[in-house]
């Protein structure tokens, strides 16, 4: 076995094992066992990587064995703190929820637990059914209480009907309409208002047949179309159902009906929409006219008032047309009209500045020019305009070019020069179609 271990062949644990089986055996004096002990020692420390380690008595190194019978004399010493370190996983985490246990009172733990009392002494117990018997008394007498009075309470007493006679209509009113006669009616008053200079019938029903009578206003029959004859139906409360028939007044009273304009598609068509479908008619996303573009299309007759009744109006074009008469200041009502173009046409009388700047606060563009027969009196509520164009000739006070110093005509009106004196400003674009009138030296 000495030699066996010298050869590196055999390890210190095997050749401890025998010795210890061999004395054991009664084979061997202790003394020829403590000689091979020796000798054993004496080879492994030749062995490469052999550190000895003595144990000392009473240290805490260990068992000397490891589960694989081992010999752990040469392993390091293990200090106490990293001991606690290697613990094993499943000890280490009942040792963490021991520790993170939530603290019960200790009179409350079995309650806590189990559901069941076990910290309350039999008085306390007694005391807290005491309670609660008494709450449960409690509600039960005053449920009691309060159902007597209530019955001993007289009845109420259902009054008597009277048999006087009343005002009050003994037909209960119904959600639906009882006849068409509501639209008409209200739609006849809502026109009469949008067309004062003329008297219409005072019943819906006398509209009927105005078209085949030759002695019928414009206005009687746009009334019978809108009321009788359009298949849209639109409300009379629906500010659309008054805009088309200003509309139709437009076409029968400005040569639209005696087939005189030039494109007059889809006008008065009973199944059509007049938005994006009449000719030169344009609305909003919520069907309200806001442009009304006829220009050069051979429109003839005076400018109808029920262009008034177009609150959402924007732009009004008809221009280099034939149209005659006077300009109604009810265009003032127009108060979001931006764009107002009647040049190029036969009109005459004076144009109403002060009716149309007071309602239409929104104008931008006014062109009235080539009307020979136009006149008025242009107030410096126009300074805040950016474009303008009219014959100044024909106006007051006239705007004619100023002369410089040197006798030289300039390019700025004398409407300019008074802008710019009283409010500061003047239009961007300020055009005199005749550049005629008395010079200012």
């Amino acid at each position: 076995s000495a030699a066996a271990v010298a050869g590196g062949t055999v390890g210190p644990a095997v050749v401890g094992a025998s010795a210890t089986r061999k004395s054991s055996n009664g084979r061997g004096t202790e003394e020829e066992i403590s000689m091979g002990v020796a000798a054993v020692r004496s080879a492994t420390k030749r062995v490469p990587g052999y550190e000895e380690v003595k144990v000392e008595e009473g240290s805490e190194a260990g068992e000397l064995f490891t589960r694989g019978g081992g010999d752990v004399r040469n392993r390091p010493k293990i200090k106490p703190s990293e001991q606690t370190k290697q613990l094993d996983p499943l000890r280490a985490a009942e040792e963490a929820k021991k520790k993170n246990a939530k603290q019960v009172n200790k009179r409350f733990a079995d309650l806590h637990e189990n559901g069941a009392w076990g910290g309350l002494s039999k008085w306390e117990k007694y005391g807290l059914c005491t309670l609660a018997l008494g709450a449960i008394g409690a509600a039960i007498g005053l449920g009691i209480t309060f159902s007597k009075s209530d019955e001993s309470a007289p009845p109420e007493q259902t009054p008597q009907p009277t048999l006087s006679p009343t005002d009050v209509p003994t037909v209960s009113p119904t959600n639906s309409p009882t006849t068409s006669t509501n639209r008409e009616t209200r739609g006849l008053e809502l026109m009469t208002d949008a067309s004062p200079v003329l008297s219409l019938p005072s019943t819906p029903e006398e509209l009927r047949g105005a078209k085949s009578n030759p002695d019928s206003t414009p206005q009687e029959i746009a009334g019978e179309f809108v009321l009788y004859d359009d298949e849209l139906r639109i409300p009379a409360e629906d500010p659309r159902f008054i805009e088309r028939y200003a509309l139709s007044v437009l076409y029968l009273s400005n040569g639209g009906c005696a087939e005189e304009w030039i494109d007059s598609t889809n006008w008065m068509s009973p199944s059509l929409d007049h938005c994006d479908n009449w000719f030169g008619v344009k609305c909003t996303l919520q069907g309200r006219v806001e442009e009304i573009i006829l220009k050069q299309n051979f429109v003839s007759g005076k400018v109808p008032i029920e262009l008034s009744q177009f609150g959402e109006l924007r732009a009004l074009d008809l221009s280099g047309n034939a149209m005659t008469g006077e300009v109604p200041g009810d265009l003032g009502g127009l108060y979001k009209l931006f764009s107002l173009q009647l040049q190029n046409n036969m009109l005459t009388g004076e144009f109403p500045f002060d009716e149309l700047r007071e309602g239409a606060i929104a104008l931008d563009t006014l062109w009235i020019q080539e009307n020979g027969g136009l006149s008025g009196e242009i107030t410096e509520a126009y300074c805040t305009l950016s474009s303008i164009t009219l014959d100044c000739a024909n106006f007051e006070p006239q705007p004619t070019y100023v002369v410089d110093d040197t006798g030289v005509e300039t390019t700025t009106t004398t409407f300019e020069q008074n802008c710019d004196t009283a409010v500061g400003t003047h239009p961007r674009e300020y055009t005199c179609n005749f550049g005629t009138g008395v010079k200012i030296t």
